[in-house]
């Protein structure tokens, strides 16, 4: 009976020891498959974490080449309108030099007025007042020829006055009565308030006479011609000598 209970015990205990390696075995296999796992997972970590890097450098990447495409955007935009811009000008530059050069042709197309000669004789002068150059020259000269001081200073500028109040001295008013006539013979207008006018101022004729001291024949002789420029300036509405020359 005793050996049979040790012969089942011992059985036991062998089946317990059996029970006990498999237990230990499926520990074993079960451990290094959670081994495994773990290894797995820390590789995936490590593979997720690289990823989420090279993620971040190419969100990075992604956002410098979008702002330089905006960039090359905005500067392609902008060399579209220099270009439009340089188009539009050299349009307009061609169009002023061909109206320029129209304006050149019609203006030399154009006849030019043309002065015709006006003689006035020195005796026929009047006062003609200050309305125009030609009143003005005639005006002059009409005081000069009365020597009336009021109108002649009135038909030359003020700062030219000193240059022409001797005119009405004696030798002068002697030297301008020896002239039979002034012609007005050309004008140049510089601007709107300036005007040049040509005038020949011809002296008297000298008939042929007979010189009883010397007992000559003095020949007829044509009175010398004088050729001035006169310059006239409009101030205050009304034209006045400034210069001649």
């Amino acid at each position: 009976m005793k050996t049979l209970i040790f012969s089942s015990l011992a059985i036991v205990g062998l089946l317990l020891v059996g029970l006990q390696h498999q237990h230990l075995r499926e520990l074993r296999t079960e451990n290094a498959a959670l081994q495994q796992s773990s290894a797995e997972a820390n590789q995936l970590r490590a593979d997720l974490a690289k990823s989420s890097f090279d993620q971040s450098q190419d969100d990075d990447e992604i956002a410098r080449l979008q702002e330089e495409n905006h960039e090359l955007l905005k500067l392609r935009n902008e060399v579209n309108q220099l270009r439009e811009t340089r188009a539009q000008f050299e349009k307009l530059n061609a169009e002023n030099k061909r109206l320029v050069a129209q304006t050149k042709v019609s203006a030399n197309n154009q006849p030019r007025p043309s002065v015709q000669p006006v003689s006035i004789r020195i005796n026929n002068m009047v006062n003609r007042g200050w309305g125009s150059p030609e009143d003005t020259l005639q005006t002059f000269f009409w005081a000069q020829r009365e020597r009336n001081n009021d109108a002649f200073q009135h038909s030359v500028t003020p700062k030219s006055w000193k240059n022409f109040r001797d005119y009405l001295d004696d030798d002068s008013w002697q030297n301008f009565r020896n002239y039979v006539s002034i012609d007005i013979v050309a004008r140049r207008d510089m601007n709107t308030a300036s005007v040049q006018l040509g005038i020949q101022m011809q002296e008297a004729f000298s008939p042929q006479s007979y010189d009883s001291f010397r007992h000559v024949v003095i020949p007829a002789r044509q009175g010398a011609t004088r050729k001035l420029i006169v310059t006239l300036v409009l101030q205050d509405g009304e034209w006045r000598v400034d210069a001649w020359n």
